[in-house]
This record gives structure tokens, sequence and C-alpha cells, in this order.
């Protein structure tokens, strides 16, 4: 049996702004990673009695893909709010993350972020990533890790890592440290970025995105994300921790009434859209058709994580940033379709596993600085997609062609640049 994870709760250092700005990077990788492995279960789940489950068990599976979406949009408000964080204190947003597979050391050894399909430990390792600060619990089965320790042992002007046991314990570091150089350098001082950079509801509407602009308003986001999830408190039924608990037990009640019941699909692990080197993980998806779709579905992906980065930290007007924003939402639709879509498709020349989507970051993933130059590219990148999934949906079975209105959608409502004279 795993040990169960210690549950030190050390402070979490904070120096000076460059280390306050190092720990909400990596929380806003966090929050992003754990959007795509979320999203990944939610769409592994089958959708039929076809696949071989009754209509009482596919009545809860339904349930579970919608809590698993909503859970999903709430980490992708907490990524906002992380992001507003940020820009409060005068740093960039921060879009960018590792592919995955993440490597085993590049967050604390207690956390293990996976593309998996929504099986019994799944589940557990979801309960396991949102457990309150504090709680001891061993990793769920398959998701172990080595131990090792990151904690620095001098303090340093360089940034560096911290080691925490919990997001939760993340975040309440980084709440102290707001509350620490706001002591230290003045809270006007601390809070050099502009108002009107700060992303409101506004322009992006989802459920606990707080814009930040001082002291007060930094510790409630702080505050909104733990609660939300990240090491909710025990009695709070609506958090990520709670709300998966319930989920396990509903499953487990399924699997003494029938312990072949298999919710997900026979979806890959830790797929990937290039062959790994060696003996790395991962399941290279290399069937030509389930191939071209995973192209599709992560250039959507592209496109929509660019919209969300180029409609993010800038003062450029309301209007113009909501076009953007509303561009990146619309496309969750496209990159939900194709997803799915993956999820029916053999990976290789087997008929299993099925391929899976792998959230594939190029390096330029990256807001466009001008905007009227970054509007017209947005635009001729969405057309170009749109095309390749028109001509795709004639030969893959299943791949809907509609899809493409939607990315053309996205274009035409992205504002046109003036005319030069």
């Amino acid at each position: 049996m795993t040990p169960a994870t210690p549950t030190d709760q050390h402070d979490v250092r904070v120096n000076d702004r460059e280390q306050l700005i190092y720990l909400l990077t990596e929380a806003a990788e966090i929050e992003h990673g754990l959007m795509c492995t979320y999203l990944y279960a939610g769409w592994s789940l089958k959708q039929a009695t076809a696949e071989g489950v009754t209509p009482a068990q596919l009545e809860a599976i339904d349930r579970w893909r919608k809590e698993i979406r909503s859970v999903a949009m709430e980490e992708m408000a907490h990524l906002a709010s992380v992001n507003n964080l940020l820009m409060s204190i005068g740093s960039p947003p921060h879009f960018r993350r590792q592919n995955f597979p993440v490597p085993p050391d590049y967050h604390p050894a207690s956390l293990v972020v996976r593309l998996v399909p929504f099986t019994r430990a799944t589940l557990d390792h979801f309960v396991y990533l949102e457990r309150p600060e504090g709680m001891a619990m061993a990793q769920a089965p398959g998701f172990e890790s080595a131990p090792y320790q990151r904690r620095p042992h001098l303090t340093r002007l360089t940034p560096t890592a911290e080691d925490f046991d919990t997001v939760g314990h993340l975040y309440r570091g980084i709440g102290q440290g707001f509350q620490t150089l706001a002591e230290r350098l003045g809270e006007s001082a601390l809070f050099a970025g502009h108002p009107d950079a700060q992303l409101g509801t506004d322009i992006m509407d989802l459920p606990g995105l707080v814009t930040v602009t001082d002291l007060r308003s930094a510790l409630r986001a702080v505050d909104v994300i733990i609660e939300q999830g990240e090491g909710g408190r025990h009695d709070n039924e609506e958090s990520h921790y709670a709300r998966f608990v319930a989920m396990a037990n509903e499953y487990d009640a399924f699997l003494r009434d029938d312990p072949a019941f298999t919710p997900h699909r026979p979806v890959a692990r830790d797929p990937l859209m290039f062959a790994p080197l060696g003996d790395a993980p991962g399941v290279h998806v290399a069937a030509r058709d389930s191939a071209r779709v995973l192209d599709l579905a992560n250039a959507a992906y592209g496109l929509m994580l660019r919209l969300l980065a180029s409609g993010t930290g800038t003062t450029r007007g309301v209007a113009a940033r909501r076009a953007e924003i509303d561009g990146a939402v619309g496309l969750m639709h496209v990159l939900n379709a194709l997803s799915v879509l993956l999820t029916t498709l053999p990976a290789g020349s087997a008929a299993t596993p099925h391929a899976g989507m792998n959230f594939h970051l190029p390096r330029s993933g990256l807001a466009l600085p001008q905007a009227g130059a970054g509007a017209a590219l947005l635009a001729e990148r969405a057309h170009e997609i749109a095309l390749a999934l028109e001509a795709l949906a004639q030969s893959v079975p299943g791949l809907d062609a509609a899809l493409a209105e939607q990315l053309r959608a996205v274009a035409a409502a992205l504002p046109t640049p003036p005319a030069t004279e």
C-alpha cells in the first residue's frame, strides 16, 4: 500500500516580487494542467448504452461528465484569476506549461498531472489532487511518484522552486507573500499593474473570477480558488474535492452491483502527437486518420490559447478583448467535438487503445503584441483550420464539417485594423 503523503505545513517563502511571480506562474501552470487532465477524463466517458452500460449507469455517467466539465471551467476561472494576480503586480499573464507527459520532477513529488481515462483509480487521484491542506492521504495506484524535495536551503535573489504538499498549501503561501510584500513595499508600490489590464466578468463571464487591484482583492482571489476546489474546506460540499468524493462513492456503488462496470472508453494513457524517444512514457497516436484529427484538435487548442492570451493583459478596450475571449470560448465547442471523436478512433494499428487529445503546445503559443496585425493573424489561422477541417471531414466518418463555421465565426468577429493610406 502506498504510504500516506506527509503533511509538513512549512511556510512557502516569498522574499521579493520576483519570487511571488515565480510562484504564481507555477500556480497558473497547475491550473492549466488540471483543467486539461479533467477534460481528458470527461471526454473518455461512454455516451450510449450500446457501449456496455445500463440506462441507470449512463444517467450517472452523463451527470459525471457535466460535473467534470463544471470543475474544468472553474479551473479556467482559477487560471484567469491567477493571471489577474500576476498582472496586478506588473507581470504579464502566463498561459504556457509543460507538454504532457509532465516531467516527474517539474512539480512537487506529490503533484502528478497525467492524461488518463476516467477509471476508479483516476477518481482517487483527483480526490488526492484536490484534498484539503493538512489531510494525509495516499497517492492513487498508478500515480505514484518517487519522493524528492526541492525546497531551497538558502534564500536567493534568483527565483527558485518551493515545496508544497497540496495546491491549497501553495495558495496559502501566495496569500502570505502578498501580505508580506504589501507591508514591506507598500500596497500602492506592490500593485503596480494597470487596473484596465484586469480580466473581469465584463470580458470573460466565469464563476469565481476575481479582478485584483489591491491587497484585499488579491486575498479574496486566493480564498475563492482555495474554497472552490484546491484544498477547499472539509465542509464545503461544492468544492472540487467534495464533488470528486461524491462521484467516487457513486462509482463504488455501481461496482458493488456490477464488478465489471466500466464507464470509460479504452482511451490511451498519456497520448502523444509525436513518437516518444527511447523508453519515454506515452502512446503515439500514429493511425493516419487519428493523427490528422489530433493535429486538427491541437491546432484549434493552440488558437484558443492564442485568443485567450491576446485578450488578456492589455488595455485595448473591452470590445476588442471581449471578441477575442468570446472567440476562445467558442472554440471550446470545436475542441470538445474533436476530442470526443478521438476517443472513438484507434491510436495505432490495433483496435485499442483508442486515441485521445494531448493538448500539444508549440513554442509560439503566446499573445500577439501588435493589435492590428494580431487580429489579422488570428483570423488567418482560424480560416486555415476551418479549411483543413472541411477537407478532413470528407474522409473521416464522424467529423462534422459544420464545425468549420464556428471557426469562421471567430474570424469574422475579430476587430479589423483601420485602413492605412
